[in-house]
């Protein structure tokens, strides 16, 4: 039986909340003015907040033109709990805890980890015990655990994975027998999406592509996040670029992601230069060594991802889309390599950006699902977090 985590449960309170993660320091007579709320009730809701420990004073703020008396300023008491945050890749674990405003406590990565149905409860069940042993240092604890899975996702349940078996399983069930922490299980391309709209970027309409293993687009309008029929929209790399092309897991033939992941860039990259180990470094190191094979196969590989790419701005026109892959990490003129084959005019305007929130843009993002479920804040922005 899973903990009902929320601390905040009127409506009122979310909104005084929201204003304050968003706006601090802030004194009570702003939030009153923002929100359209009397003095009597935003001081009501502040006083309980304070009690709850979830927010706190910081000090004086500037009187009015008027004069009168100095505000007192708050913000959120963002050591008041922690979020665990984990990415479950195929040969990979990632994971990230912060506290309330996404300030990182601890971030580690290890690759060669093959996760499979067998073994996941084991590495997820080490990862939250480890952390609970330092939890009640803070006043609400472990206030969420945010899973990034790649593979489609619909209300915490794993429909289709193509690179690992985690579909064959009730993961989100197996842990709530568990454990008592509110779980949420994500796509991870949706998760980075919801990283970045929460943590990079003021603009409410965006795409992030995230291009690892599979292709997968996270889609935000309106500020929220776009799922579409049971998960499956934004899964961009299973659009067909070759008719009758490669094989691909979902079971069609010539999927965007069989040309253009960077997995398969990297074995066609090992494939071509007949090495029997590969790494984005040694790739990006060739790239800018001006080694021909090299740059013919970065060429290529533009060429097809700008494909995929025009498809995602005519069908939904974001004012931004977001690129996470390591290999564009390490060779950042891939986007203008994009960039010069989409000259369509729908194209205007849509600006392609690396993701500044890079490997950890999913941990984010599950880190923004975590505080905004614990917050009980639906429209959660926290820019300038390191």
């Amino acid at each position: 039986m899973v903990t009902d985590k929320y601390v905040i449960r009127e409506q009122n309170a979310s909104l005084v909340m929201e204003q304050i993660v968003q706006h601090a320091p802030i004194s009570r007579a702003s939030l009153s003015s923002n929100i359209g709320l009397n003095k009597a009730t935003v001081s009501d809701i502040t006083k309980k907040l304070l009690e709850d420990k979830l927010i706190e004073e910081i000090g004086i703020g500037e009187s009015s033109h008027s004069g009168g008396r100095k505000p007192i300023l708050l913000q959120l008491n963002n050591k008041a709990g922690l979020s665990i945050a984990i990415e479950l890749g195929y040969d990979f674990i990632s994971t990230m805890v912060t506290y309330l405003d996404g300030e990182v406590v601890f971030y580690n990565k290890e690759r060669g980890i093959f996760i499979t149905k067998e073994n996941v409860i084991a590495h997820v069940s080490n990862i939250i015990e480890k952390y609970q042993k330092i939890s009640h240092l803070t006043t609400y604890g472990i206030i969420g655990i945010g899973i990034a899975i790649h593979g489609i996702v619909n209300e915490n349940t794993i429909s289709f994975t193509p690179y690992y078996d985690l579909d064959k399983m009730e993961l989100y069930e197996e842990l709530t027998k568990l454990y008592q922490y509110p779980i949420h299980i994500e796509n991870e391309a949706n998760l980075t999406a919801i990283g970045e709209s929460t943590f990079s970027t003021e603009f409410n309409n965006l795409i992030s592509l995230s291009i690892h293993s599979g292709i997968g687009a996270g889609i935000i309008i309106d500020g929220q996040l776009f799922t579409g029929l049971d998960g499956r929209a934004g899964e961009i790399g299973h659009s067909v670029l070759y008719p009758n092309g490669k094989a691909c897991p979902c079971g069609n033939k010539g999927c965007l992601e069989q040309y253009c992941s960077d997995k398969v860039l990297l074995e066609l990259f090992k494939e071509k230069k007949e090495l029997t180990d590969v790494t984005p470094d040694l790739l990006a190191e060739l790239y800018f060594a001006k080694d021909p094979l090299v740059q013919e196969i970065i060429q290529e590989h533009c060429y097809n991802l700008s494909k995929g790419i025009n498809n995602i701005m005519t069908f939904f026109a974001p004012k931004l889309i977001f690129m996470n892959s390591s290999v564009i990490r390490r060779i950042p003129e891939i986007l203008s390599l994009i960039s010069n084959n989409l000259q369509s005019s729908f194209n205007k305007d849509i600006v392609i950006e690396n993701s500044s929130l890079g490997s950890k843009a999913s941990l984010f993002g599950a880190t923004a699902l975590n505080i905004r479920n614990f917050l009980n804040i639906s429209h959660l922005k926290i820019i300038n977090t390191d």
